[in-house]
């Protein structure tokens, strides 16, 4: 590099301080031999002044093509030092307990009054009033339906009483029926029949004894005939009387044969068939009161599932009228939610619809607040519950507050998966121990999760580690010169990063480099492309992404730190 500098004019010099103001022995009050001792003195000031500009010039070129490290203000000891291994990450607070109050109004509804966010609600307040009026009318009109449904069930359930009692008295009635024909049977064969058989054989037995008593009477007349004893009037008369006594008995034997063919059977076989058919009767008065009776049921059923619909639509309505006057289940801060997502917002106002199972207010109870904050995949393996945690709260300042990783979500999160599908990041609940008034939700916060702590281990500050072509060096300081040195870097923070091997306590390592000494790093590439980076903080390595650039990456508020 060629400076070139250029001295000022004497002459020049000398006319300026005599400069405009007249001459010099009227406008400054000096004398002629004063203002030749003063130009005198100017140019000995400008040589100098030269003199000095070269001599810098020249050790400036002179220490950039040495590469010397009389350029790096800073350099550092190694030593074994503690130090622990934080992971930073950002997020927002939220209450470890809320309640959801949801709208529980089918369809969309309108929000007539809504109490003020940020209020603090007791169990039992009124927290939002929803437009009724829909709901009104048709409860009005399902009480008309109700009414009308139970008096058909009422009347349909009396009917089917009715026609139990009205069922129950013809089978009776059938039944009785059936035992008289039976009875009547019964009677026929030991009584009447028994008794027609004593009539006949009586009645035979008698004309039999009279014929025999006519025969006898008419031989007495024929002998007393013969002896003209009796008239021939009498004779005819005892032949009459023998003639109808022999008749008689054929009569009494015919009926005999007639009854036992013919009647006896006939007579038991219609009495047999009147018991049958009496039997048939009541069977056929069963079946038709089965019919009836599952008839009228199924009718009856049927009008008291109509009633127990309307009713449970009534009890529906009544309940979604109810719904529209929310109260809080139980005491809380109001918090109105309006969508996660900042395209996904939602209006939470008097005159705003909302639809049905929407969230309208949270409900959170401050006594236990905890922090979630999403670690990046490469990062998870870093965490584990129970970690310690201190956190830092937007609007508190100076007052620190410790936690503990209670949750880790076991899938990556999928709510900005569309803007990015390579980022992978998993929600982490870190719960804070003890209260603060001045906690609320939503706030943002910063948490520092204690990963690990190194103890007594050769550490070095983070800005001293380069990383190039996915090896990572540092720059150390022997004898008026620096060289590049690959080391071996463990876990790191913001400030310090572990050297497991390439150094020992005692070196002097250099904080910055020029550019000369950047161009030592082993497989340099174009200088353009910016300063050796150094190792990814926990990582103890450089980023794939930027492996072999040769660039300083700048710590990230998510990367860890030493506090």
């Amino acid at each position: 590099m060629t400076t070139t500098l250029s001295s000022p004019d004497p002459a020049r010099t000398a006319s300026g301080a005599a400069g405009s103001g007249g001459s010099p022995s009227t406008s400054s009050g000096f004398s002629p031999a004063a203002a030749k001792k003063q130009r005198r003195l100017s140019a000995r000031f400008v040589v100098v002044a030269v003199f000095v500009a070269l001599a810098a010039v020249f050790g400036l070129t002179r220490m950039l093509g040495q590469g010397s490290s009389a350029l790096s203000a800073d350099s550092y000891e190694v030593q074994s030092r503690s130090f622990p291994v934080l992971l930073r990450e950002k997020g927002e607070l939220k209450a470890a307990k809320s309640i959801d109050i949801k709208s529980q109004v089918e369809g969309r509804s309108t929000i007539i009054w809504l109490i003020e966010e940020g209020a603090q609600a007791k169990e039992g307040d009124i927290l939002v009033k929803l437009a009724s009026d829909q709901i009104e009318e048709k409860v009005r009109s399902e009480r008309i339906k109700e009414t009308n449904a139970s008096a058909s069930a009422a009347a349909a359930e009396k009917e089917y009483e009715i026609l139990i009692d009205q069922n129950a008295s013809d089978l009776r009635k059938a039944e009785l029926d059936q035992q008289m024909m039976e009875i009547e049977l019964q009677k026929y064969r030991k009584g009447d029949w028994e008794e027609t058989q004593l009539d006949i054989a009586l009645g035979l037995s008698k004309a039999q004894k009279v014929l025999v008593r006519a025969k006898q009477e008419l031989e007495d007349s024929q002998h007393l005939h013969e002896q003209q004893y009796v008239t021939k009037g009498d004779l005819y008369r005892d032949e009459i009387a023998w003639l109808e006594a022999d008749i008689a008995v054929k009569k009494a034997e015919l009926k005999k044969k007639t009854t036992l063919d013919y009647i006896h059977p006939q007579e038991l076989q219609k009495r047999q068939s009147d018991v049958d058919e009496s039997r048939k009767d009541v069977e056929r008065v069963r079946k038709s009161n089965a019919a009836k009776e599952s008839k009228a049921l199924a009718e009856l059923e049927a009008k008291k599932a109509e009633h127990s619909l309307i009713q449970d639509r009534l009890n529906k309505f009544n309940e979604q009228q109810a719904n529209c006057e929310i109260k809080a289940p139980q005491g809380g801060l109001v918090v109105y939610d309006t969508g996660t997502s900042r395209w996904d917002r939602r209006q939470i106002a008097e005159g705003a619809e909302v639809f049905e199972r929407q969230t309208i207010i949270k409900l959170p109870d401050p006594t236990v607040m905890m922090m979630t904050v999403r670690i990046h995949e490469a990062n998870t393996d870093k965490i584990a519950i129970g970690q310690v945690a201190t956190v830092e709260v937007e609007g508190i300042p100076g007052k620190i507050f410790t936690g503990k990783v209670t949750k880790i979500a076991p899938l990556a999160d999928s709510q900005n998966q569309w803007l990015n599908p390579d980022l992978k990041e998993y929600e982490t609940e870190i719960t804070l121990e003890g209260t603060d008034p001045n906690l609320k939700p939503g706030v943002t916060a910063r948490a520092d999760i204690v990963v690990t702590r190194m103890s007594d281990v050769l550490a070095v500050p983070v800005q001293a580690v380069f990383s190039k072509a996915g090896h990572n060096y540092v720059f150390r300081h022997n004898r008026g010169d620096s060289e590049p040195i690959e080391v071996e870097v463990g876990m790191s923070s913001d400030e310090f990063a572990e050297i497991k091997s390439g150094l020992t306590a005692g070196d002097e390592v250099l904080l910055a480099i020029s550019d000369a000494l950047r161009r030592k790093l082993p497989d340099a590439e174009d200088d353009s492309k910016g300063e050796a980076e150094p190792p990814s903080v926990l990582a103890g390595g450089s980023s794939s992404k930027n492996k072999g650039k040769g660039s300083r990456r700048p710590a990230k508020p998510s990367d860890a730190k030493s506090s």
